[in-house]
């Protein structure tokens, strides 16, 4: 509920409060607050860390996302705009490879436990005494969960959470989390590492669209820094292509 609700409150704060700010500089840091938000389960693996990382996951998107779908439309030709926007959300159809990674990453390292749910996977944990037979309950059947009074005359008290299931084996769900983010960083080092081949700002010849130029604006470019250094080989290139277009047009008239 964190993401769906956040999703449709904030990209509109988010959009006034960055008019007139260069898309990528808004995209970067969105992108490693986004890839970092696994860190509160993996130091926190309870509530608390979970809508942390709600929360922290939230933030990144609402910066990232909209300022993705502006630069694409940047891109795009007049009247093209819905082939571009079709063309940069085609990483969707790679979605069930992650889910199949993740799903086996957290069977592996955040086991369940099943002996302590009913088949819907609701816990058993309402108590209910019948015939002097204590049998633990979900909300919506019996379960196959029998408890015995104490020595001490206590009454037992059915699982509610996987921690308090008797016949659960327990696993470190760190270790998960903190090899998700691992992975998550591998977006942001990415899209840095060919920013700035997607601003546009370099020829081919200079150093690979500008991606192999070192310079102190390109590495904080990791944060977003815009590298204002447009090379003269990209605006020769730029009143090339310009040239070209006047003349294609005018013999178009012809």
């Amino acid at each position: 509920s964190i993401n769906l609700f956040g999703g449709l409150i904030l990209p509109p704060v988010v959009g006034a409060l960055t008019t007139g700010t260069e898309d990528f500089q808004i995209v970067m840091p969105g992108l490693w607050i986004m890839a970092s938000s696994p860190i509160f389960l993996a130091l926190f693996p309870n509530v608390l860390g979970a809508c942390m990382w709600q929360i922290a996951m939230t933030v990144g998107e609402v910066l990232w996302s909209p300022r993705q779908d502006s630069w694409t439309a940047g891109l795009a030709p007049s009247g093209m705009e819905g082939l571009f926007f079709a063309i940069g959300s085609a990483r969707s159809l790679l979605s069930p490879l992650g889910d199949m990674a993740m799903g086996f990453l957290n069977e592996k390292y955040n086991t369940n436990c099943p002996d302590c749910r009913d088949q819907y996977g609701h816990f058993c944990q309402y108590l209910s005494v019948e015939n002097d037979v204590l049998q633990c309950v979900s909300v919506q059947e019996s379960c196959d969960l029998f408890l015995s009074v104490e020595n001490d005359n206590t009454v037992p008290t059915c699982p509610k959470t996987c921690l308090e299931c008797a016949t659960w084996e327990a696993t470190n769900p760190s270790i998960f989390w903190f090899m998700l983010m691992a992975f998550s960083m591998s977006s942001p080092l990415a899209v840095w590492f060919f920013l700035p081949f997607l601003r546009g700002h370099h020829a081919r010849n200079d150093g690979c669209y500008g991606i192999f130029k070192m310079s102190t604006k390109r590495i904080l470019g990791i944060l977003g820094v815009v590298d204002d250094c447009i090379s003269y080989e990209y605006i020769e290139e730029s009143e090339m292509r310009a040239t070209h277009e006047e003349g294609v047009i005018v013999a178009g008239k012809e």
